[in-house]
This record gives C-alpha cells, sequence and structure tokens, in this order.
C-alpha cells in the first residue's frame, strides 16, 4: 500500500511518519538545559530544512517533466519519482545535486548572513549573559547549522545519500556500493573518534545495508535495503514508490531479492544491463510481461542469449516509434553485432512503420557513438527508398566520418548531393564531417552540397 499523503507543496505530495518528530525531539533534546522551547524550535527547524531539501529534488524533477512525492521519516527525507530512470544521467545528477543546493541557497546563506550582522551579536550576548528566555537567534543558528553540514554530509558517496546516488549514476550501481561500503567505514570511524557517537553508528549503519546488498547481488538477486514506502499521488500514479532517494532512509526487515513494485524493477533491471547482467535483467523484467518497456524486455533477451530477442526489438520499435527512453537497449544491440540483422528484419516488411523503426534504430547508434553500425543501418535504409533519400545519405556520410571512414563518408556525401541534398550551415558545422573537412577531396565537393 501506499502512504497517505498529509498536504502538498507545489503540486508534490508530502507523507510525514511519526517517527520523524521522535527522531527530531531526540536529537533536539541536548538543549533541554536551555528550555522546552529551544527543543520545539529544533524541531521545527528540522523539519523545514528536510522539507526544503526534499523539495530541492522534487521542484528539479518537476522542471524535467517528471512526477514525484515526499516522505519525511526517522532518518530525514526521501523524494520518489516512478520517471526518474527515464531521465539523462546529466539530469538525474542535477536532480542529486538539487536538494543540498536549494538548502545551502534559500537556507544556509540567508541564515549566515544575518548571524554575522551587528542584531545578531547583541541577540547572542543577551541570551548568554543576561536573558535566556526565547530567543529568535535559535531558529537562524540551527537553521545554519543544519543547511550547512546536512547538506555536505548528503554529498559524501555514501548510498543512499545524494552523494551515493551520483556515484551509482557515473560508476554504476555495484562499484557505487563498494565505494559507499569504504566511505561509510570511514566516516564511522572519523565521528567515533571526535565523539560523535550517533554519526558513527549511523555510518555503520548504511555500511551494513550496502554489504547486504554487495551480498544478493553476488548470489544472483537484486536487493534495495532502503526501501521506503511513498505517498499515493493519486490515482493515476499511485504505485510511485521507484526512485532513488534524496535523503537517509532504510527498513529494519532484511529486503527481498527482487522487488514487487514494477516501476522499481524495471529500474532495477536498466540498471543491470548496463553493468552487463543480461539473465539478472531478464530475470526482473519478464515477469512484468506486456507492462514492461518494450525496449527494456528486448534488450534484456538479447543480453541473455534468448531467441526471442529480434522478434522483440521488432514489436519494441513498431510499438514505440520515436525510440527506446535511453541508449541501452541500442548498446546491448551493438555490442552482440546484431544492429544490420535487425535493420533488415525492420526492412523487410515492406511498411512505413518498418522504415521509420529503422530509421530511428540509424538515429539512436549514432548517439550512442556506435558510428559503424549506425552507417550500415543506413545504408540499408537509403536501399530500401526513405522517404528523404537525400537526408538519409548525408547521415549515413555523417556516420562514416565519425567512424574514420573518410572515403566511405565522401562517397555518401556525392550521393547526398545527387539526391538534391543542399545545407550549408551543416557541412560546414557539423562536428561529425570533421574528418571529411580536413581531406584535400573536400574543396570540390562543397559547392554540390551548398
Amino acid at each position: 500500500m501506499s502512504a497517505k499523503t498529509h498536504f502538498r507543496i507545489a503540486g508534490i505530495p508530502v507523507h510525514i511518519q511519526p517517527v520523524f518528530f521522535l527522531i527530531a525531539a531526540l536529537f533536539g533534546f541536548r538543549y533541554i538545559d536551555w528550555g522546552v522551547d529551544v527543543v520545539l524550535i529544533w524541531i521545527a527547524t528540522s523539519f523545514v530544512s528536510i522539507l526544503v531539501h526534499e523539495l530541492g529534488h522534487g521542484i528539479a524533477l518537476k522542471v524535467f517533466g517528471q512526477p514525484s512525492a515526499i516522505v519525511l521519516h526517522g532518518f530525514g527525507g526521501v523524494t520518489f519519482s516512478p520517471g526518474r530512470t527515464r531521465l539523462s544521467r546529466r539530469r538525474s545528477i542535477t536532480v542529486s545535486l538539487a536538494g543540498s543546493l536549494t538548502a545551502l541557497v534559500l537556507l544556509w546563506l540567508p541564515m549566515r548572513q544575518i548571524l554575522g550582522s551587528d542584531a545578531a551579536t547583541e541577540e547572542a550576548f543577551r541570551v548568554v549573559f543576561e536573558d535566556k528566555s526565547f530567543s529568535w537567534l535559535w531558529v537562524v543558528d540551527f537553521l545554519a547549522f543544519q543547511n550547512l553540514w546536512w547538506s555536505i554530509a548528503n554529498l559524501l558517496p555514501i548510498r543512499p545519500l545524494d552523494g551515493g546516488n551520483v556515484t551509482a549514476e557515473i560508476w554504476g550501481l555495484p562499484v557505487a556500493r563498494r565505494i559507499s561500503i569504504g566511505t561509510a567505514c570511514a566516516a564511522a570511524v572519523f565521528a567515533l573518534v571526535n565523539d560523535q557517537t550517533y554519526a558513527g553508528l549511523f555510518c555503520l549503519f548504511l555500511a551494513l545495508n550496502n554489504w547486504q546488498e554487495v551480498r544478493a547481488e553476488q548470489m544472483g538477486g537484486h536487493a534495495d535495503a532502503f526501501d521506503v514506502e511513498a505517498p499515493d499521488p493519486g490515482a493515476a500514479r499511485s504505485r510511485a514508490r521507484t526512485a532513488r532517494p534524496g535523503h537517509l532512509q532504510a527498513v529494519p526487515a532484511p529486503p527481498p531479492l527482487v522487488t514487487a513494485d514494477p516501476a522499481r524493477a524495471e529500474q532495477q533491471a536498466w540498471a543491470a544491463l548496463r553493468d552487463g547482467d543480461g539473465p539478472g535483467a531478464l530475470r526482473l523484467v519478464e515477469p512484468l510481461g506486456s507492462s514492461a518497456n518494450p525496449y527494456l524486455l528486448a534488450a534484456a533477451s538479447l543480453a541473455a542469449g534468448r531467441a526471442d530477442a529480434f522478434e522483440r526489438y521488432e514489436t519494441a520499435f513498431v510499438r514505440q516509434p520515436s525510440g527506446p527512453p535511453n541508449l541501452v537497449p541500442t548498446q546491448v544491440l551493438a555490442r552482440a553485432g546484431a544492429a544490420s540483422a535487425l535493420a533488415s528484419r525492420l526492412l523487410a516488411r515492406g511498411d512505413e512503420p518498418g522504415r521509420d523503426a529503422a530509421s530511428t534504430l540509424q538515429t539512436h547508434l549514432h548517439y550512442a557513438q556506435c558510428y559503424a553500425e549506425a552507417a550500415q543501418v543506413g545504408e540499408a535504409v537509403y536501399a530500401a527508398a526513405p522517404l528523404s533519400p537525400a537526408q538519409t545519405a548525408f547521415e549515413v556520410a555523417c556516420s562514416w566520418s565519425a567512424a574514420g571512414a573518410v572515403d566511405q563518408a565522401l562517397r555518401w556525401l556525392e550521393q547526398a548531393a545527387d539526391a538534391g541534398f543542399r545545407a550549408a550551415s551543416l557541412v560546414d558545422g557539423d562536428p561529425d564531417l570533421a574528418a571529411v573537412r580536413a581531406d584535400p577531396r573536400w574543396p570540390t565537393l562543397r559547392p554540390r552540397l551548398v
């Protein structure tokens, strides 16, 4: 079940677990000598600081067109999004960094300015030496402390902190787990040596959970030791338990090897494919049936050596002619040396969807920097009489040039010219044609293309 939404900010549903306030109160109890009101201020500023941090993630996701939901729980907060896996690596990293950057800009910087003012100095003197009654300075001081040090801590390369999510985006989940274990252990030693017992124990807790995930991975499974139940954002997206967390979270029970949440299963399957684990990806995604992303199912089948992989790729390209949500399926296809065979299968249909699908495959291969494969597929598309043979020939030339095959590139540029291609800005500025423009034969060919 999804957790209940308590309120919304900027359209983002927020759920607060009661234990959040309990843990905040335990942290704030150190200030009890200054009065109960100071402890309550700590709880309130903790709520504001963590909520603003998570809203940074949520609003970044909204900017990129993805829905999100926030949970505040015993170990901080987490921001979920069912569409997080559809983001590019750069955008996903931006979302991960947005929480700490938002907290620093909106809360820490203003509080830092206030603390440096003459009014703050006078108020501090009054509170310490004259009157220990309620003071607005507690609010400013707590917000400054929380949003500086919590933001810095969140950027450490430890899953599920934001820095750990960035590490996973750059080097993949298996590497990120191992980096998390080493960093968390080092941070635990540092904290314990400096009498920060809770921080040290918490770092050890994170190290242990990442180690559990590594063990599950070595046994052929996929575990998420940091799963938290997301709030129900409404009937349209009521099972949104899928994003990488934006802050700390954990569950005490041992995690299952395979999650029952379809969106999370797809996320884990994409990660497995990026790591070259085709069988693992297929185990995760095949039980989802027709609800699975067709490109994910096709790529997992090919990576696992399944005989029906080509049929699934054909189905995917025809069902979703815009192409896969990322470059992983195309890269899997290129690594298997199967791009040209798939293009032949698509073109053999003899219809417009088949030609469009082959053209999409050509484009995605080029974007994936599989230039020779893109050129070969483009040649097959050209032979099948596309709607724009001049454009297709030009794209084939670009791919051959990017692959370093200048002779083939020049030949296809001549083919493009014969078909009527004319675009001075493209032939003079396209970076893919740099090798061609450096060839001594280029000055003779260029006038035919402009």
